[in-house]
């Protein structure tokens, strides 16, 4: 990232860092900021396509798809998934450090997509009903129209989203909007949970969104249902039977019943921090 950027967006940070400390603006923060997020991004696949209504095959077996919420490339494959109303299984991978690229010491999931790819890069989708695994935000988007849009045509939002000054200046915005390491950017240590949790909802839907952030950072995995089945932002834990339908309640429950270490709060001026030391370092 480039100086001025890091410290633009550090300033957001140590600013929304205070202002969520206060009690009562906390919600209001939380909604405002999800909300002018998903407007950044033209709340592009918050509108679902009708495709399988209208005889088109769903996937038979469930998408399998590694990655995190602070990852700007993940975001345009989830809003992919959501247009085309694709239940996908959500295996969340956010960084253990903003100072190294690719560090995975105590990652939960970062090691295995390693092993499957060779690579640690993000998003990572596996498809066990074409046997296709791809990186690469632009080919998985393109792989997802092609396999299970049912030839229907871009929505006029999504397509606009996706354009060049848009995607960037979309991309800018909401790392702004969303800076703090706990909205799915750095893990923060938890039990993980014998049965799959399971979320509805739609990509930029508020109460979804902080949801997803939650479950991103304690890295656990759930199904994300892209469906009309249960009100959107629904959470279900089989694991002791409980369910949410506000927000607040859902990140309180997760953050209180997995939780198993703290946060590590680091600041985004730190990002590449050793990478950098280590360029200036002379060979061994």
């Amino acid at each position: 990232m480039g100086k001025l950027r890091l410290i633009i967006f550090a300033i957001f940070q140590s600013v929304f860092r205070a202002l969520y400390k206060i009690s009562f603006l906390s919600t209001l923060i939380h909604n405002l900021t999800c909300f002018l997020a998903g407007l950044s991004r033209l709340f592009s696949g918050t509108t679902p396509l009708q495709i399988y209504a209208k005889g088109n095959n769903a996937p038979t077996k469930r998408l399998i798809l590694y990655e995190f919420e602070g990852c700007p490339f993940c975001r345009i494959v989830r809003e992919t998934l959501s247009v085309l109303s694709i239940e996908v299984l959500i295996y969340p991978c956010p960084r253990e450090t903003l100072k190294k690229y690719g560090h995975h010491k105590s990652s939960r999931f970062r090691g295995e997509v390693k092993k499957l790819g060779n690579k640690i890069m993000f998003p990572y989708l596996v498809d066990e009903n074409t046997g296709k695994s791809l990186y690469e935000s632009k080919d998985i988007i393109a792989y997802l129209w092609e396999n299970y849009s049912g030839g229907q045509k871009k929505p006029l939002f999504y397509k606009l989203s996706m354009k060049g000054p848009l995607l960037i200046l979309g991309f800018f915005l909401h790392a702004l909007m969303r800076p703090l390491p706990s909205m799915g950017i750095l893990r923060t240590p938890s039990k993980r949970p014998e049965k799959l949790l399971e979320l509805w909802g739609r990509e930029h839907h508020v109460g979804t969104k902080r949801i997803r952030e939650a479950l991103c950072t304690l890295e656990i995995p759930y199904i994300l249902h892209h469906s009309n089945s249960e009100p959107k932002g629904t959470l279900k834990d089989p694991n002791t039977q409980k369910s949410f339908s506000k927000a607040k309640e859902a990140c309180s429950y997760l953050f209180a019943h997995y939780q198993d270490g703290s946060t590590k709060e680091e600041s985004l001026l730190d990002y590449g921090k050793d990478d950098r030391g280590e360029k200036r370092s002379p060979k061994a």
